[in-house]
């Protein structure tokens, strides 16, 4: 059979044959996908187990190069997890460098992608991830006290989320929270021209996001445009504004400034996983049923109905900014046609392949068959520790120190879990980011 083998290289079709049998012989050593090798880490992440899910991520990095974008952001998010903001920027530092690198796909990628399956492809995270990546750098030197450093990364967004944008016709070409983050980062640090543009984006997205996503404009973003819009003597959006939004009472900037303000940004539950999905379809090409497999996200029930900040005497609601299990699903159902017409122009060549090499030898035919049935495998990686659901609540407060509660509240408002942040410092004129990441037990 080797010697078959070796004389089948001689041709094209010997090629894809030798890189079938390879793949298969991978394949049957119990390699499991990307899906299923995080399982280990969700029960862990689940049962609150911060370091054992760190420990695992180690010591499995996926198939080296072609994975090691999704390694570097995933050990990103447990360490931004666990408090560790500057090693968690480090590592989507080098996740940004990578994906720079890797954007321009080699020939031989794309050409295994076409004759193997898209794994073989190096993973450089669809555009939300992408977008996501400098959402979270920005948060992380926003709780390390660095908003300049902040706005670095913001910059890059911008430039990012621009670039996409040109992609129209897409649900998902934008992102309405990261606009939102900019237009903070920009009012902190006094941009108020800046922040107007921003917060004025994060506003026009989210009218896309509502009849996508189902997430409206939060009624914050309403209040923080007013301001601005006063402020800048935008008489015509100001007006506008203050109807959409329903507000007819809000503090004016100067005297907004006068106080501090606490913004809480807290992530709910797992993003939504890839798992394989595999069907027989008729192949005009080949004139016969063939198998491919394809990607489907697995999403599981958001139990948070409700987000509460509660400080000494006042309580505030936090609002949905962003639905990544919304946006993840609609993405993948976008791009489900072209990964469905690589799955079967694959299938086709392969049992081509096959046919051709059974005329020669039926023996050698049988192993192409059955390699190009093994070798068909859907790509199902995703950026997996990214969360459920992402929500926002903005509290302004006199100058002084404060103990403050936050509480997720189930669909029928009892409480599902609460965490309290002590000694909470809060300064005229500026923000206070806290944070919390919260997983659901099996």
């Amino acid at each position: 059979m080797l010697a078959t083998i070796t004389q089948t290289r001689q041709t094209p079709r010997g090629w894809l044959a030798s890189g079938l049998y390879l793949s298969a012989v991978l394949l049957l050593s119990g390699c499991a996908s990307y899906s299923q090798r995080f399982d280990v880490i969700e029960a862990q992440l689940a049962a609150g187990n911060l370091p054992a899910a760190l420990q695992t991520l180690e010591k499995d990095r996926g198939n080296g190069r072609r994975d090691e974008v999704l390694y570097l952001l995933n050990r990103a998010m447990l360490l931004r997890m666990q408090g560790d903001y500057r090693q968690s920027n480090q590592a989507l530092e080098q996740a940004k460098r990578l994906i720079d690198e890797l954007d321009a796909v080699s020939i031989r990628e794309q050409a295994g992608s076409l004759t193997v399956n898209d794994t073989l492809q190096s993973y450089i995270g669809s555009d939300f991830e992408r977008a996501l990546l400098h959402v979270y750098a920005a948060l992380n030197y926003l709780q390390l006290g660095m908003p300049d450093e902040a706005r670095v990364e913001i910059l890059q967004l911008d430039v990012l989320l621009n670039l996409q944008a040109d992609g129209q016709g897409n649900a998902y070409s934008e992102d309405a929270f990261a606009r939102y983050l900019s237009g903070l980062v920009f009012e902190q640090l006094g941009e108020w021209s800046d922040a107007m543009i921003a917060y004025r984006k994060a506003y026009q997205d989210y009218q896309k996001y509502r009849e996508y996503f189902g997430v409206k404009p939060p009624r914050s973003l309403g209040l923080a445009l007013l301001r601005m819009a006063e402020h800048l003597g935008l008489k015509e959006e100001l007006r506008r504004y203050r109807k959409a939004f329903a507000i007819e009472q809000w503090t004016p900037l100067p005297v907004f400034q006068t106080e501090g303000e606490v913004v809480l940004i807290v992530g709910t539950g797992l993003a939504p996983r890839k798992r394989e999905e595999s069907m027989s379809i008729f192949a005009p090409g080949a004139g016969v049923m063939v198998r491919i497999a394809l990607p489907r996200y697995e999403t599981k029930t958001q139990p948070v109905g409700e987000v509460r900040l509660q400080t000494d005497n006042e309580a505030v609601d936090a609002e949905l900014v962003e639905d990544i299990d919304a946006i993840a699903v609609k993405t993948l159902q976008e791009k489900m046609p072209a990964i469905t017409a690589r799955a079967l122009a694959r299938a086709v060549v392969k049992y081509r392949a096959a046919k051709e090499a059974g005329e020669r030898d039926q023996g050698l035919g049988l192993l192409l068959n059955v390699a190009g049935m093994l070798s068909e495998q859907a790509d199902t990686r995703s950026w997996s520790t990214l969360p459920q659901r992402i929500y926002l609540g903005r509290q302004p407060l006199a100058p002084g120190r404060y103990n403050i509660s936050v509480q997720l509240l189930g669909h029928g408002g009892h409480v599902l879990a609460q965490k309290q942040f002590s000694g909470v410092v809060v300064e005229a004129g500026k923000k206070v980011y806290l944070t919390w990441r919260w997983i659901p037990p099996h």
